[in-house]
């Protein structure tokens, strides 16, 4: 009698289950007639169009293999009047679709100089497609595709599953590390078939630098009976140097030789400044701004110009076009400084840790007296009659015995803006009289007076914060204040401002 065999020792594949591939055919497949890719209207796009517009991104994801997959649709917002247009017109070419359409018009090869790839996708700015997707992983900044296994298994899928949506999108699949903006993709139309593809180079072949050798080599791409000349776009892009324009700090303190100066690349010119205010301005530090001009010769025919390493003929002085791109990225360095202000009513220290107990000017810090007690003294002195200038022994003693990151006489020219009646040989900005006479507005009612004593002493605070040594510096200069207030007190002197 034969032996008994076992048949759960044995192996079976189950060759009618769904592989890795089919399903993400699958998955992408849905993914594809939901975004209505098979329909192809539109209307030809006008000259740098793709880079004015919006654009608006979809994005999905999938799971395959080892990577979660990021698919990517870019669409270009035409203006409302294009679309109207483009909803009349059905393309029923078989061999042109509006892909085919963008990549002939040279209108979109050239666009503006950009920072960084981030305001414009990349295979917008070198094919001109007004739609497209991409495929990439999820995190591909560290688990970028590498092997050409995955590359043959994501392109031939964007392909087959194309056809059977019939997709007029062209499809690209990110390859490689992700600064490198590899690109490889397919576009299909009823009769047609476009192959993206690059080739990297670490360096490039001298005669790909010049046209000479870009047409020689496009020329042996063509048939040996194709006799007709190739017409080409010429574009020359240079990079203006900065002009660094350092502006000093100018606040109504800062006197001198040279406080009204202005440095433009090392040579110094005489700035005019109608009215100071103690608040910081400008751009922020980190604030760039690039020029670039540039120089286009549009459709010439290829037996026009010359370009060679001995000799060009795209020189600026013979360019029909030219164009001149600024590029700015500035943010306001005053409202960086107000916003770094607000934090400091979070500030739980107390005043006495930052200027020692005595800040207020009393006798002794031991004797525990509080200075607001010299407020309900009935002993006052008959007022004084304001003067134009003050002769006070005790003027020199308001900015000693104060720690705190500024010295006594940076303490005094601050008080010299506060109060310049009190400091004629320091004052530079004195109060106007008649601005402080206006009638009351009650619109105004939380709002200092242009110029007052508290706009100036809140311009100070805040310029303190800001390069004066933060809140040290600004406990320094409220408690000279204070010392000062308590000085015109004890003198029955009115407080200007």
């Amino acid at each position: 009698m034969a032996e008994e065999i076992d048949d759960n020792e044995f192996y079976r594949e189950n060759f009618s289950a769904d592989s890795d591939w089919e399903v993400f055919n699958a998955q992408l497949g849905e993914l594809l007639q939901k975004w209505e890719v098979a329909v192809d209207v539109g209307v030809p796009l006008q000259p740098e169009e793709l880079f004015r517009c919006k654009w608006h991104v979809k994005s999905e994801t999938l799971n395959m293999l080892r990577n979660v997959i990021a698919v990517d649709y870019y669409e270009a917002q035409l203006p409302q009047g294009q679309q109207q247009a483009a909803e009349a017109l059905v393309s029923n070419c078989l061999q042109r679709t509006n892909c085919h359409h963008d990549l002939m018009c040279s209108g979109n090869s050239f666009g503006p100089p950009i920072r960084n790839s981030s305001e414009l996708h990349t295979l917008a700015r070198i094919y001109g497609l007004r739609r497209f997707i991409v495929l990439h992983p999820v995190n591909a900044a560290s688990n970028y595709m590498k092997s050409t296994s995955e590359f043959n298994f994501f392109l031939s899928a964007a392909a087959v599953v194309a056809a059977e949506v019939s997709s007029v999108v062209p499809i690209f699949v990110q390859i490689y590390d992700p600064k490198w903006n590899f690109y490889t993709g397919v576009a299909l139309a009823p009769a047609l078939r476009t192959n993206f593809r690059l080739i990297g180079l670490e360096q490039a072949p001298p005669e790909c630098r010049y046209l000479m050798g870009l047409l020689t080599l496009f020329h042996d791409k063509l048939p040996a009976s194709y006799a007709q000349d190739a017409r080409v776009s010429v574009r020359n892009t240079y990079s203006l140097d900065a002009v660094r324009i350092r502006v000093p700090l100018y606040v109504p303190f800062a006197h001198g030789p040279s406080s009204e100066d202005i440095a433009i690349d090392g040579d110094v010119e005489r700035l005019d400044v109608q009215q100071f205010y103690a608040l910081p301005h400008g751009y922020a530090p980190e604030s760039c701004t690039e020029s670039y001009l540039v120089y286009t010769w549009p459709e010439l025919s290829e037996t026009v110009a010359f370009d060679s390493e001995m000799r060009t003929d795209f020189v600026p002085s013979k360019a029909p076009l030219g164009k001149i791109y600024l590029s700015v990225e500035a943010s306001s360095y005053l409202s960086c400084c107000l916003r770094d202000y607000q934090a400091v009513g979070k500030v739980t220290r107390t005043l006495d840790s930052y200027v020692g107990r005595n800040f207020s000017g009393t006798r002794s810090g031991a004797e525990h007296t509080n200075p607001l007690d010299k407020l309900t003294e009935h002993k006052l002195t008959t007022r004084r009659q304001q003067q134009q200038n003050y002769e006070l022994p005790s003027q020199s003693g308001l900015t000693k015995r104060l720690p705190g990151p500024m010295t006594a006489s940076e303490l005094a020219e601050l008080l010299a803006y506060l109060f310049p009646d009190m400091h004629p040989e320091l004052a530079l900005f004195p109060y106007d009289k008649h601005s402080l006479k206006d009638k009351f507005d009650p619109m105004r009612i939380k709002s200092a007076v242009a110029d007052s004593l508290v706009c100036r002493l809140s311009s100070l605070l805040s310029t303190c914060h800001a390069h004066l040594g933060g809140v040290e510096g600004m406990a320094q200069l409220w408690a000279v204040f204070t010392r000062q207030l308590r000085l015109l007190w004890d003198n029955s002197l009115s407080v200007p401002g």
